[in-house]
């Protein structure tokens, strides 16, 4: 079973990528969002899938994509290749709508459907909860004023998602705020999230 993957990125697909390890090209199945480039060094964390007429192999830089990832195939009826389908959101985001109980918008995500969606908040709403201590729901910090607003849009997001992993409201706003001025809210919300835990500490 391969578990982790070094190597050259020589080809680069939407959702997959050829890595090149000593020689042996691997092709790896990982999320569109996912920042990979041709001629850049990667570290993977791979999922094997073995089957009788194939051997799949699923990579994820980013720990948290991973561990979102495995919480999903342990869903029933939800493999591998569907968890990449859903993964297609971010997995802050995925988070997010599992910590707030959003069935309706997890059925809207690819592959789920309404049943699928009340089964993964069954399944997952404990288990992402140990993700982050805040996980289990967003709240304000004990002393925050109600009236106060997160912004909106991408910020907004970014911010839910850092409270959502443990952070207090006003830390979540300053490295939200950070990770925004330093790659713009073009970056994506899964980029921005990598770079606002980057600098935690």
């Amino acid at each position: 079973m391969i578990g982790r993957l070094r190597g050259e990125v020589i080809e680069r697909a939407a959702t997959t990528l050829v890595v090149d390890v000593h020689g042996v090209g691997y092709v790896v199945t990982v999320t569109p969002q996912s920042p990979f480039r041709v001629g850049e060094q990667v570290d993977l964390h791979v999922h094997t899938q073995v089957r009788e007429d194939a051997i799949s192999l699923y990579g994820f830089a980013d720990p948290l994509e991973r561990e979102v990832f495995d919480l999903l195939i342990g869903v029933p009826n939800i493999g591998p290749a569907k968890a990449m389908g859903i993964l297609q959101t971010p997995a802050a985001s995925i988070i997010q709508m599992v910590a707030q109980r959003e069935p309706g918008k997890l059925a809207k995500l690819p592959g789920v459907g309404k049943k699928t969606a009340e089964r993964l908040l069954v399944d997952l709403v404990d288990k992402m909860a140990s993700l982050g201590p805040a996980a289990a729901g967003v709240r304000l910090p004990v002393g925050t004023s109600p009236a106060l607003e997160r912004p909106a849009g991408v910020l907004g997001d970014l911010v839910s998602a850092l409270v959502n992993l443990g952070f207090k409201e006003d830390a979540a706003l300053a490295a939200a705020s950070g990770a925004v001025e330093r790659l713009s809210e073009d970056a994506g919300l899964e980029a921005l999230l990598r770079e606002a835990l980057s600098k935690r500490g």
